[in-house]
């Protein structure tokens, strides 16, 4: 059975039947745009969390690391660039690959800028306290210590889509490139091969 032969009751509530598959990809977009779209004021987030691991646990006359933060300060801001002028366009209800992109950006970033933070740390960032169950130390995405936004961080290639899966959407649907070979495509999930 395909996604989109499930019937659903008040079906003309929720949109035409047979376009479920439109409804969970327009889902997807905005999990992509919430996940990877926000503004942070600048010199906010993981960029903050590296600068001030940087400070505290780096030679400031170490040109290698300091050449290191500044690259990842720089992609940071472009990401935050970036994602003002996708807002824009959405206001203008020209929503674009933005989501997307941004989405994917995001996540290599934050991994990248959470392994700096954590290696400014030496020895102390293999260390992450306690174990025991507690959320008062922050719940978001990096409200935790640098090692818990470290461990955090790697779910990002995850959530919203992978970033396997984000490379295919960009390069098929963005950038007009030839998708995978789908022998498969057109047939119910219950006749497809499996291992």
């Amino acid at each position: 059975m395909y996604f989109t032969d499930v019937r659903i009751p008040d079906a003309e509530r929720l949109g035409e039947v047979g376009e479920g598959w439109r409804v969970a990809i327009t889902t997807l977009m905005n999990e992509r745009v919430s996940i990877g779209g926000s503004i942070p004021p600048r010199e906010s987030g993981p960029i903050a969390v590296a600068k001030q691991a940087w400070q505290e646990h780096c030679d400031p006359d170490d040109g290698a690391t300091k050449d290191e933060f500044m690259q990842l300060w720089v992609r940071a801001e472009i990401s935050r660039l970036t994602n003002i002028r996708a807002s824009e366009m959405r206001k203008l209800g020209d929503p674009g690959p933005e989501g997307s992109v941004a989405k994917l950006a995001m996540a290599e970033l934050n991994k990248d800028i959470m392994s700096f933070a954590v290696d400014c740390m030496g020895a102390h960032g293999m260390l992450y306290g306690t174990y025991d169950f507690d959320r008062s130390g922050g719940v978001g995405m990096f409200g935790g210590s640098t090692q818990q936004s470290f461990l955090r961080s790697r779910a990002n290639s995850i959530e919203g889509g992978t970033t396997e899966v984000m490379k295919n959407i960009l390069g098929e649907r963005v950038l007009g490139l030839p998708g995978d070979i789908r022998v498969d495509k057109d047939k119910p999930w219950s006749e497809v091969p499996r291992s």
